[in-house]
């Protein structure tokens, strides 16, 4: 009964710390502070104000903060051609369509964020322009919703500033995915050199990549540790990025390992005679093999297995006992490799649109 109680607890302390409810908590503080800032200020709609708040840091959320400063500048820039547009030519209907094909424009040609976030930009510079224009439309409404706007979109700034991921997340992030991506294409060169029979230089040289590729895994493992540890003192530190981050560790954790061990195998064969050397027929369905799993690391939804054909045809090929043991032990390898990317990409990836 007392496990229940403490699991309970610990999964309402989770909700608490979740990113969505710090999301939710940190748009309606920057809604009231807007709010609170333009009606207690002359010549600034407080409504404008606190509209631009709340769509500013649901757009932001979770970008990093350079693209959180240009996705407000958007916002800003598309009160002022709103207002500069409707103080020349007038308002009305075909104003407004104008306005928010416009919008659009401006978000990709002035290259405010990505091209696949150029639509969410869009919308939020269309929905500040559409603001200052209103109803009745008068210069001096105008200015004050842009004013409104301006104020809207400094409070949604200082609130993204605590719902973006930190720098050291972001920036673990970036190595781990950096990890993934060095191992899979040193399988890719492995199964490359393996369709010949490689030399004992060129696989002393896997060897070492693959050792220097471990040791950046355990390096990794004690930033992750780093990094959780200030956990209790910074709200930016989401327990749904440190679980995305864990995956990731323990994934490259394990493809590090069964790369050095596939590297060391092929170094000892490399350099062995007879028994202790692959077989020629064995070569190309183990470097398909390899290959299969290095495409299969950079794939976006990897399988937990690929190439059991090519696994099959490689131990079929082997000669002797020690062969079968050092083939099946690579095959062996592979697999394991496949499982733990699909297993490290199996989250919801709740930070990985930083």
């Amino acid at each position: 009964m007392e496990e229940v109680d403490t699991s309970e607890s610990s999964e309402r302390r989770r909700w608490w710390q979740r990113s969505y409810t710090r999301l939710a908590l940190l748009t309606s503080l920057a809604v009231l502070a807007a709010y609170i800032i333009a009606e207690a200020l002359p010549f600034a709609d407080p409504i404008p104000a606190a509209i631009t708040a709340a769509v500013a840091t649901r757009a932001a959320f979770h970008h990093a903060a350079k693209e959180t400063a240009f996705q407000i500048l958007g916002a800003l820039l598309g009160a002022l051609v709103a207002l500069a547009f409707v103080s020349i030519i007038g308002t009305g209907p075909f104003v407004m369509f104008l306005l928010v094909l416009l919008a659009f424009a401006l978000a990709r040609v002035l290259h405010l964020s990505t091209p696949d976030e150029s639509p969410f930009v869009a919308a939020s510079m269309a929905v500040t322009m559409i603001l200052v224009v209103g109803t009745h439309f008068t210069n001096e409404l105008a200015l004050e919703r842009f004013n409104g706007v301006a104020i809207g979109a400094l409070c949604s700034l200082a609130a993204s500033y605590f719902a973006i991921s930190s720098k050291n997340t972001r920036l673990l992030r970036t190595q781990i995915s950096d990890l993934q991506r060095d191992l899979g294409l040193l399988l890719a060169d492995v199964a490359t050199g393996l369709r010949d029979t490689p030399t004992s230089d060129e696989a002393s040289s896997w060897l070492d990549q693959a050792i220097e590729l471990r040791n950046r895994a355990l390096g990794l493992d004690a930033t992750f540790e780093d990094l959780k540890s200030h956990r209790r003192w910074s709200p930016r530190i989401d327990p749904d990025d440190l679980e995305q981050l864990r995956r990731g560790l323990d994934a490259g954790r394990v493809t590090s390992a069964r790369v050095l061990s596939i590297a060391s195998d092929l170094t000892h064969a490399a350099g062995g005679v007879g028994a202790s050397a692959l077989p020629p027929a064995v070569l190309s369905p183990l470097a398909d093999l390899i290959a299969l799993a290095a495409v299969n690391m950079a794939a976006e939804d990897p399988a937990t297995s690929v190439g059991t054909t090519k696994a099959h045809e490689a131990v079929r090929n082997a000669d002797q006992t020690s062969q079968i043991a050092l083939i099946g032990g690579i095959v062996s390898h592979v697999n394991r490799i496949n499982r733990a990317t699909s297993e490290g990409s199996s989250d919801d990836e709740p930070g990985s649109q930083s």
